[in-house]
């Protein structure tokens, strides 16, 4: 068994047409968001020709290629495979967003990918290094929508309307933890008519929503496309999660080092299954989303603007700094 570094170097000889888009796919495209492009792909609105991903690799900063700070060689390595596999080299990039704003408490950054064979994957980003991302992360817990959530289904609306003129397109969307969360808000709130152009969504160990929230929203229209993989030992991807309608996988590391998707096991083309979360670790995640639940809005927004007046005190603007301080 191997992780999806295995799954690119067997299945790499193949494109989209003679292989098409699968689970393990949707994590890599999920995973390429953390990858920094600013000055390399087009944003929005440009008017420049998409970048084909084989070029990336020369073009993007050696010393600041990702926005996350784990597994650093590992993805250099994922760039290397990229370049030189036929299943990757030849997907066009354009799109890019990455935003950033401290006073409005949002970070969201969101790519395209155009496969070659008509189809198009929507890839957010998770949470990176910032500490303004993970404040946007505490508030999903009491304030929904969050400004990011609601940046993701501008984004869609604007790609699908964009593309839809030249063809009739088949969108994937996809991310990692907080980027699979807004993957799934889009889903639920982007336009009827591209909800309908909607094949697959990759939430990869994402958070849910609250069920107040998920009352108001069109889960039912969508959860038959969602994929959610959590692995085993998962806290993230079950903060606020209130359903069943998730795969349960198995994990290289332990503990919340399972978030890290290059550590998830892959066995020829899928994840790992596990049957099912041992009793005493559900039942912790069930009082964890108990008490948030159980908690007033207000009490949870003064906690959590206390706790970010101490940070920004300290004028923190990483978490990599956080982890300088106490080394």
């Amino acid at each position: 068994m191997g992780n999806m570094l295995s799954y690119i170097n067997e299945f790499g000889g193949f494109n989209f047409v003679e292989k098409p888009l699968g689970e393990v796919d949707g994590l890599i495209f999920s995973h390429l968001a953390y990858y920094v492009y600013d000055g390399i792909v087009p944003g929005m609105g440009e008017g420049k020709a998409p970048v084909y991903m084989k070029d990336i690799p020369e073009l993007i900063d050696d010393k600041n290629f990702i926005s996350v700070c784990w597994e650093m060689e590992e993805n250099r390595k994922i760039l290397d495979l990229i370049m030189r596999s036929r299943r990757y080299r030849n997907t066009r990039m354009c799109c890019y967003v990455n935003e950033i704003d401290e006073e409005k408490d949002l970070q969201f950054s969101a790519v395209t990918f155009l496969l070659g064979n008509g189809d198009i994957f929507i890839s957010f980003r998770g949470t990176d290094d910032n500490v303004v991302g993970w404040r946007e992360d505490f508030c999903m817990a009491y304030r929904t929508p969050v400004l990011a959530q609601i940046r993701s289904v501008e984004y869609v609306n604007y790609v699908a309307d964009f593309f839809r003129k030249k063809r009739n397109v088949r969108l994937y969307l996809g991310g990692h933890s907080k980027g699979g969360n807004l993957a799934v808000y889009a889903a639920m709130n982007c336009n009827e008519t591209i909800k309908r152009n909607i094949g697959r969504v990759y939430n990869m160990d994402g958070p849910g929503f609250r069920p107040d929230f998920m009352e108001q929203m069109d889960y039912e229209g969508i959860k038959d496309k969602i994929i959610k993989i959590v692995p085993q030992d998962s806290f993230v991807g079950m903060l606020m999660e209130t359903s069943r309608d998730y795969v349960l996988i198995e994990s290289y590391e332990v503990g919340v080092q399972q978030h890290i998707p290059l550590s998830w096991r892959v066995n020829c083309d899928a994840f790992v299954r596990i049957d099912d979360f041992q009793q005493p670790r559900e039942k912790l995640y069930e009082n964890i989303n108990n008490w948030i639940f159980n908690m007033d809005r207000e009490q949870v927004g003064n906690f959590l603007d206390s706790l970010f007046k101490l940070v920004e005190i300290t004028e923190i603007r990483t978490l990599s700094e956080v982890k300088s301080l106490s080394s």
